[in-house]
């Protein structure tokens, strides 16, 4: 074997033993890099679910029959077979989260119960204004659920109200005799996010 060709060899040998350290680096690196984002992605999972867990059904709770839905103009006014609606025709336009002293026409804040949100009914006609507090504090300290929101709305509603409160979600219904927090908040964890339209978080 003559000299050059030797160099030749040890030369290429040496370029494969670089190669194959330079790809086992790579490979490290990768593993760190896959192994680091599945981490994080169980890490978030395990987060996102412990932020979604679902309390069981209320004994309490009703399904009520879905009445379809789809937009109508804004004051149509709509005829629904159960009251108060939990699904049915409604408004293009929701009614933004929290407390209401006025009444809400049902087209916005069914729109609401499509994407999810949760709508608190209070009927108390000759007044209630501690009913109201307890209401109004719920929402000020309900937890963050997605987006980052708190998905209330709470108002004033009196047609085929039974009880003085009622939560409702799409095709759901909790009456309450009186004001129950655990009780609306469990049925706030449990329906939330779970309407048959979801939207997108804003800013994503």
């Amino acid at each position: 074997m003559t000299k050059r060709k030797l160099a030749r060899e040890n030369a290429l040998a040496q370029q494969q033993r670089q190669a194959m350290i330079r790809n086992a680096a790579i490979a490290v690196v990768a593993i760190f890099v896959l192994g680091g984002g599945l981490w994080y992605v169980i890490g978030e999972t395990r987060k996102g679910e412990q932020d979604k867990l679902r309390p069981d059904t209320n004994p309490n709770e009703q399904v009520i029959a879905d009445e379809g839905r789809g937009h109508v103009a804004e004051g149509t006014t709509v005829n629904y077979q159960h009251y108060p609606p939990s699904s049915g025709q409604h408004f293009e336009r929701t009614a933004p989260y929290g407390f209401y002293e006025e009444a809400v026409a049902d087209g916005f804040w069914l729109h609401n119960l499509e994407h999810g949100d949760i709508v608190i009914l209070y009927n108390c006609p000759n007044g209630c204004a501690d009913l109201q507090d307890k209401i109004r504090a719920l929402l000020q300290n309900a937890p963050q659920r997605r987006c980052n929101l708190v998905r209330l709305l709470a108002l004033p509603y009196s047609k085929g109200m039974a009880t003085p409160i009622s939560a409702l979600a799409w095709g759901r219904q909790l009456d309450l005799a009186e004001f129950d927090e655990e009780a609306i908040l469990n049925f706030y964890k449990r329906y939330e996010d779970r309407g048959p339209e979801l939207l997108p978080c804003p800013g994503t």
